[in-house]
């Protein structure tokens, strides 16, 4: 009966977690702050509403990475928003491939006759 609701989770890095500059080696480790970032009113087969998501999750990162230490807010801001990077890039793969078959079904047919 109703939609699912369309959620992403981000989470904050662990800045513990870094080692000298290494974080694309180390893996993702929470430090337990997250905040939900709702798209479901967002049709993601759409440019405009991609670039709205992304600007949702920089928010999102934004409020779980705050720190007096503007290079570790950064690396945590990087990190948490290439956290969700796969699930973002499937749901706006999801979304383009619904709105490609929505299309092909509208498709005028070609019809001959004598």
């Amino acid at each position: 009966m109703f939609a699912p609701l369309k959620t992403l989770s981000i989470a904050a890095f662990a800045a513990a977690s870094l080692i000298a500059g290494s974080a694309s080696a180390e893996t993702f480790m929470s430090n337990g702050r997250t905040f939900e970032v709702r798209f479901g009113d967002l049709d993601l087969s759409q440019a405009a509403d991609q670039r709205e998501l992304q600007s949702r999750i920089g928010r999102a990162a934004g409020r779980v990475c705050g720190s007096r230490d503007l290079a570790e807010a950064t690396r945590c801001r990087s990190a948490a928003i290439a956290h969700v990077k796969a699930p973002v890039a499937a749901a706006i793969a999801r979304a383009e491939t619904k709105a490609r078959y929505a299309e092909a079904g509208k498709a005028p047919h070609s019809a001959f006759a004598n």
